[in-house]
């Protein structure tokens, strides 16, 4: 019979010896909001980045400035989430990524109902640290 490395014997002893709420994962309050607003479609190639640094994928919505990065917002049904910025002209609508541009002009200018979920501490949504500018809403 094989013997347990040490480190396989303290991985069950934490199991067996620390509570359970102790390894549970807390979800952070946040607070959201439901509205109407004018809903775009844009494209780019996969290999270009957002402002949040990421890269171009499905999934992604460029969303006005007083939405930290990490903000999910449900469109159509939908979750995406905020990795990229708008100009400031157009800080009253979203823009979400189509992966070719016949797909974002067949999508076109729509007003939609937008369900935006926005977490209460804005500088841990980043998997790689903190956020370096909060913005304020």
């Amino acid at each position: 019979m094989k013997q347990l490395s040490p480190f396989a014997v303290f991985f069950l002893l934490i199991l067996v010896l620390v509570p359970d709420p102790a390894l549970a994962f807390r979800n952070p309050p946040a607070t959201s909001r439901l509205f109407i607003a004018t809903v775009t479609a844009y494209s780019s190639s996969r290999s270009a980045r957002t402002a949040s640094g990421t890269r171009a994928s499905d999934g992604i919505a460029a969303c006005p400035r007083k939405y930290p990065f990490g903000t999910k917002v449900v469109i159509e049904g939908r979750t995406y989430e905020c990795r990229d910025r708008l100009n400031r002209k157009y800080d009253d609508r979203f823009d979400i990524w189509k992966p070719t541009r016949t797909a974002a002009r067949l999508f076109g200018k729509r007003q939609r109902f937008v369900a935006a979920v926005i977490p209460a501490n804005p500088i841990f949504v980043l998997a790689g640290g903190p956020q370096i500018r909060l913005a304020r809403y």
